[in-house]
């Protein structure tokens, strides 16, 4: 069955649009495997910035991820979200709603590597603008509670992975995004919520010193100070 639907597949890719494309793969989801519709998707892409048709692209590829959503393919729903995150890499204003789109599908496959993936893009669009700083911290927030659920439970966590080609980051790695992402939320919070970034910045400090990372620690320690003379 694979074979065929590695034969039949290049009639559908080489047409100028998505339309028989998105019927084929819907109509025969239980045969495609990840690998070979990120290898026939990535073609078409290919065929897209060829001709200069990006944002075209982007429209057509939005819409098949959310038929997959409506037919419960997540799994290549999420391989078009991150194709288009990447894509869109430079435009925030365009990347912000595939990321969030990402997220979503993530979320509901309980994929916290991939949920990583997409917070990140919405931090890095959301960072250093005072009219996103809302935002900028709620996605803090979800990062922090998606990190701690991938160091604490690492193997289950990772199990859920969905991806062709990328490895999971190690626990190690997870534990110092934990790290520096309560550092900057102390840091945003510390004022307002002195207490809970009191908090989440000792938990930070445990972790920096575990590793040896001493201007972390000198910098979180200075934080510490800062709010213990507001509190006091």
């Amino acid at each position: 069955m694979a074979q065929i639907i590695q034969r039949l597949l290049p009639q559908y890719t080489t047409l100028p649009s998505f339309d028989r494309f998105t019927g084929f793969v819907l109509g025969n989801q239980a045969q495609i495997s990840p690998q070979i519709f990120a290898e026939e998707f990535g073609k078409i892409q290919k065929t897209y910035l060829i001709s200069k048709q990006r944002d075209l692209f982007c429209s057509e590829a939005d819409m098949l991820a959310t038929k997959l959503v409506e037919n419960k393919n997540n799994d290549f729903a999420g391989i078009v979200m991150s194709t288009l995150c990447k894509l869109t890499q430079f435009f925030p204003n365009k990347q912000e709603p595939f990321a969030i789109k990402g997220y979503n599908i993530a979320k509901s496959n309980g994929d916290y590597v991939h949920m990583m993936a997409r917070l990140n893009d919405l931090r890095k669009i959301y960072y250093r603008r005072p009219d996103k700083l809302y935002n900028y911290v709620q996605v803090l927030y979800k990062q922090e509670k998606c990190l701690k659920e991938l160091t604490n439970k690492y193997e289950s966590a990772v199990g859920t992975f969905q991806t062709v080609k990328r490895k999971a980051a190690t626990k190690k790695d997870y534990e110092q995004m934990l790290a520096h992402v309560q550092t900057e939320i102390g840091k945003i919070t510390k004022r307002k919520h002195p207490h809970d970034a009191k908090a989440k910045l000792i938990s930070a400090r445990e972790i920096f010193a575990q590793r040896g990372n001493k201007k972390n620690v000198e910098y979180i320690n200075m934080l510490l100070s800062e709010i213990e003379a507001m509190i006091s």
